[in-house]
């Protein structure tokens, strides 16, 4: 995760964080993306129920998964707020212990969602190859039940039936089939997630989470429902002293590699997240911000690329569409860099990311989205095409982080967030996303009320 020594202050250590031009830079903010992923891990592990360093079972009897019970971690940015989670979407983790001659068999039904997808990971967070399989599989790869039908390959109402096996003999263009992590233990598990982005109705209780049934030899045993989910353990206040910043070794200095400047899309020259669960089918660009003087907004704009309807299964590829799903968030850059939220008036609450579905375009199919204070949303909701993400009202001078996620990309469009090489370079995401590129500015309230966002490119 990125962790910032002084959040409140630009470079330098000025108390004019507010006020940070376009130049600025998050001063000696250090990255560390992989801590908070990391965290995550251990909370897996620490809420299957099983205590490190128990027996194995007694031969003939299925494996347990790491715990007693299927699916006993959630984490969404309602529930784990760590690592800028997207509003739109929750994961379901289940701890693996593998043990010889054990498969791990999903079976459910099609969510009624736009996304959805199936992902391995070994004891430390990472995605594999096994034999030539890789341990991610999409919706739109998963094979349904005879009788049934796949609504991301067939037009068809959701509800279809599959099965997939999680095993250790597998090998390319196996249907239906995930690899076992190796070198598994009970304190060391490998891990199984279960992501949905965007269901039907905006309502993830309405999630029908896939059995899980342990086979090993003729054994078998469907683990139950785990009554309720376990909360991940909270992410330390500050990162290690020895955390290196993009592309740099552990133990290097900071200083040596340079962030861009405030305001600068990019894509981390260090694996994205850390390398800890990634999501095969997503990529990220990022940049920092510092809150402007209280006249002023952020604003970003770019073309967006064309994606999946609603929130309800389409056929994918499609054509026309660039990707599956896209959207904007906002968090705050430091600690366990957790998404905005704000309490509004009423009792609701702004979870600070937009999905794709609630970005305002405008007639060329350009987004314009403004950042600024809960004081400024009601002018800036009235500016045609404008979309408002929020800063922070519990830390309203913090350092910030925009994130722009691409989800499933067609082959048929070059200028997505997956173009982008991790080099940690703004010029080198421009030149690859082109007019996708999300360019940033500060710019009068004002200004942006009369004129418009095009006007906000001369007061950068």
């Amino acid at each position: 995760m990125l962790v910032g020594t002084g959040p409140d202050r630009p470079a330098g250590g000025s108390q004019a964080g507010r006020r940070g031009g376009p130049g600025s830079r998050p001063g000696p903010a250090v990255f560390m993306l992989a801590a908070a992923a990391a965290l995550v891990l251990g909370a897996a592990a620490c809420s299957s129920g099983s205590p490190a360093g128990s027996p194995a079972p007694a031969s003939g009897t299925p494996a347990p998964a790491a715990g007693s019970c299927a699916w006993p971690t959630l984490i969404s940015a309602q529930t784990y707020n760590n690592v800028v989670p997207d509003a739109a979407a929750s994961v379901w983790v289940q701890p693996i212990v593998v043990h010889k001659n054990l498969r791990i068999v999903i079976s459910g039904r099609y969510p009624d969602a736009r996304y959805a997808s199936f992902s391995v990971y070994t004891s430390g967070g990472s995605s594999f190859t096994s034999n030539g399989a890789g341990s991610s599989l999409p919706d739109y790869r998963i094979a349904p039940d005879r009788g049934s039908v796949n609504p991301w390959q067939h037009r068809a109402a959701p509800g279809g039936r599959f099965t997939v096996t999680l095993r250790a003999d597998v090998s390319p263009g196996q249907v239906n089939t995930l690899p076992l992590p190796a070198g598994t233990s009970s304190g060391h598990p490998g891990y199984l997630m279960y992501r949905v982005y965007l269901p039907a109705g905006g309502s993830f209780s309405r999630v029908q989470l896939p059995a899980l049934t342990l086979r090993q030899g003729h054994a078998a045993r469907t683990l139950p429902a785990c009554r309720s989910h376990n909360s991940p353990v909270p992410a330390p206040a500050t990162a290690p002293a020895s955390a290196a910043a993009p592309g740099q070794p552990a133990g290097s200095s900071p200083a040596a590699a340079p962030v861009p400047r405030q305001l600068q899309f990019f894509n981390p020259a260090q694996p994205r997240y850390g390398g800890l669960l990634p999501n095969a089918d997503s990529a990220y660009v990022l940049a920092y911000l510092v809150p402007p003087a209280q006249s002023d907004v952020v604003v970003v704009t770019a073309k967006a690329p064309a994606s999946a309807p609603g929130s309800h299964p389409s056929v994918w590829p499609a054509p026309g569409e660039d990707v599956r799903y896209w959207s904007m968030c906002i968090g705050l850059g430091a600690a366990h860099l957790p998404t905005v939220v704000n309490k509004l008036p009423g009792g609701k609450t702004d979870y600070g990311c937009r999905a794709d579905d609630a970005t305002k375009l405008d007639s060329s199919g350009d987004y314009a989205f403004v950042i600024g204070t809960e004081s400024q949303r009601a002018a800036i909701d009235r500016i045609p095409g404008a979309t408002f993400l929020p800063f922070s009202t519990s830390q309203p001078t913090a350092l910030h982080l925009l994130l722009l996620r691409n989800m499933l990309v067609s082959r048929q469009f070059p200028h997505s967030v997956q173009a982008v090489a991790r080099a940690g370079d703004p010029a080198a995401a421009a030149a690859a996303m082109g007019p996708y590129y999300p360019r940033a500015t500060i710019c009068p309230l004002s200004v942006l009320a009369a004129k418009g966002p095009q006007a906000c490119a001369h007061h950068s």
